[in-house]
């Protein structure tokens, strides 16, 4: 039973790396670039590439992907000291690659399909894409690599990046640099002199002359209408609103002539 069990495990591993091989073979072909410079236009890179399959595919349209890994990018930065951009090559690692999923077209007009063609695509500054230098490799949609790696290089101009380092203007005489002591870093300052020649003394500054209090003499005179409450004339306080002090006199001596009459007229009226 042992060797009976060892056989089978055997002839079934020999089957499968039999199968992986002929898959491998049957998948296997190569790509190639037309170019390995491509120029930018219009923020876009044209690509053009010839792929070559084992034999002809079972459809016309074959699911393919490209993958674009990121090696070195071309940096333009303002720097001390220049007023134009410099470019800088800065190299990349570990970077993850680019994917661009295409069906690719193995069939004419009239539909015969064959196992080579040339194919074209863009790639653009939309998709993250950046004038730089890049590993290409092509694989079928289930991940077996169609040839091997190719080099691509993508021109063009990058975004500006600002380098430069902040500094102040220490070129006159008056100005001079000293050591802070926090990573080395400068600062400007004047001297003793040229504060002197400026004018200004150094030292203890005295206060001379008098200020003014915070709060004014003025804030302590009365005014107008405090004035008037103080001086308000003496009287009994039954005066009528509206009216004057003779207004007040002529009405009391209507009311007692009035009085007077009536009593007339009632003494009169007894028999």
């Amino acid at each position: 039973m042992t060797r009976k069990f060892m056989g089978v495990v055997l002839a079934l591993t020999a089957l499968f790396v039999v199968c992986m091989l002929g898959r491998d073979a049957a998948a296997a072909g190569n790509f190639k670039l037309k170019n390995t410079e491509a120029s930018e236009v219009s923020g876009g890179w044209h690509i053009f590439v010839t792929i070559e399959l084992p034999k002809a595919p079972t459809i016309g349209h074959v699911p393919l992907r490209f993958l674009f890994t990121k090696t070195a990018v071309y940096e333009r930065a303002l720097v001390d000291n220049r007023d134009d951009p410099v470019t800088n090559r800065m190299s990349m690692e570990n970077q993850t690659p680019s994917i661009e999923s295409l069906d690719v077209d193995f069939a004419d007009g009239s539909g015969k399909i064959f196992k080579t063609t040339r194919f074209d695509f863009y790639l653009t500054r939309t998709r993250g894409y950046v004038a730089g230098e890049y590993i290409v490799q092509l694989r079928t949609a289930d991940g077996i690599d169609i040839g091997g790696k190719a080099s691509m290089t993508l021109k063009g101009d990058n975004p500006v990046v600002d380098r430069r380092s902040i500094t102040f203007n220490a070129k006159e005489s008056k100005i001079k640099k000293v050591d802070t002591g926090i990573d080395g870093g400068l600062l400007a300052k004047n001297s003793n002199e040229d504060v002197e020649h400026a004018g200004v003394q150094t030292g203890d500054i005295n206060a001379t002359g008098t200020a003014k209090p915070f709060i004014p003499d003025e804030a302590y005179q009365p005014t107008p209408e405090e004035q008037g409450l103080k001086e308000h004339p003496k009287g009994c306080g039954c005066s009528i609103p509206g009216t004057s002090a003779g207004g007040a006199l002529g009405f009391g001596a209507a009311s007692l002539a009035g009085i007077a009459a009536a009593l007339a007229r009632r003494r009169r009226r007894r028999p």
